[in-house]
């Protein structure tokens, strides 16, 4: 059970302020990773400020963001004082609306596959996290992005942007992203606003959405939808992008519930447009399991084999430890 421990708590400032509270929680990890070639130890900690409040009139208000992610300097832009890390939001009757280092309106509705092991999926270059084409740390020289979400009955509506008015056009070298070095449309970053629509309809025991994403000439649609049947829960991605260096990306996910025990696996190929018929395909797969030792640990492990990785070859990695929630 997660436990939050309050640092502090902020009674009535103002009259517009019914109360606000300032909430300190963490997470940590210990373990081993294989990277293809070597067993490593693994370890990290880190601590959350989540700050909350309501306003007389039942404005809820609030911001989260982790201490690592505060690192504001002059060549820093990965910063909660900046907008590009965390998140601040406001939610009423008429909906939700964030802003910070938020996912998209497609991300919102739709998320990724199911995250794996001790590392999340991390060791095997996060496989399982769709690319969308905006927000989730994307567009990231364009500063904070914006979403909107409001839901009814059992409609969701979301909406994200980029303002585009940070971006430095000089970051990258034209070509770098591309197959064949000719386009730089594609491989610089834009200073177009980046926005995304979405809208996700949820049954009792299943949900399927539908988003869609612009950035400058490339744009991307996105499917989506995941079942519970008992134990068994199973979700499936597609994104079909256009003058984007991906074409298609899609996958799919599956769980298993049992007891303390929790096994998933997913499977994804992403199909890249290259130059005179040279398409190619990688696929990135994986198993892995959680065990609840109660009281906010987890024991985890996973292997994944992703083509990506070892430049482009592939391989095969692994990791095993115990997450911390505090």
């Amino acid at each position: 059970m997660k436990k939050v421990l309050f640092a502090t708590t902020a009674l009535v400032l103002s009259a517009g302020v019914a109360a606000a509270e300032v909430a300190l929680s963490g997470d940590g990890r210990m373990g081993v990773v294989y990277d293809g070639d070597d067993m490593q130890f693994s370890s990290r900690a880190r601590v959350r400020f989540t700050l909350t409040g309501e306003s007389d009139g039942g404005l809820s208000f609030g911001a989260t963001f982790r201490v690592d992610q505060e690192n504001y300097s002059a060549n820093e832009y990965r910063s909660a004082a900046r907008g590009s890390a965390g998140s601040v939001w406001i939610s009423g009757t008429y909906g939700k609306l964030s802003m910070g280092d938020t996912v998209s309106a497609s991300e919102a509705a739709i998320g990724d596959l199911y995250e794996l092991g001790y590392t999340d999926g991390a060791i095997g270059g996060d496989m399982e996290e769709i690319w969308y084409l905006t927000g989730d740390g994307e567009n990231i020289d364009q500063g904070p992005n914006i979403l909107y979400e409001y839901t009814i009955n059992n409609i969701s509506l979301y909406a994200s942007a980029s303002d585009g008015v940070d971006t430095n056009l000089g970051s990258l070298t034209p070509g770098a992203n591309e197959w064949d070095g000719d386009d730089p449309d594609t491989s610089l970053p834009s200073d177009k606003t980046a926005y995304s629509l979405a809208a996700k309809y949820a049954g009792e025991t299943w949900w399927a959405a539908l988003g869609y994403a612009k950035h400058d000439e490339a744009d991307e649609i996105s499917l989506g939808a995941e079942g519970t049947f008992g134990a068994f829960s199973i979700k499936g991605i597609y994104v079909d992008y256009s003058d984007h260096f991906l074409s298609k990306t899609y996958g799919i996910a599956a769980g298993y519930q049992m007891d303390a025990w929790n096994f998933q696996a997913f499977w994804r190929q992403n199909e890249h447009d290259a130059p005179a018929g040279t398409d190619r395909k990688f696929d990135g797969y994986g198993v892995g399991f959680n065990y609840d030792l109660g009281g906010g640990a987890v024991l985890a492990g996973a292997i994944i084999d992703n083509d990506y990785l070892n430049g482009g070859e592939g391989d095969t990695v692994g990791d095993l430890g115990i997450k911390f929630k505090f």
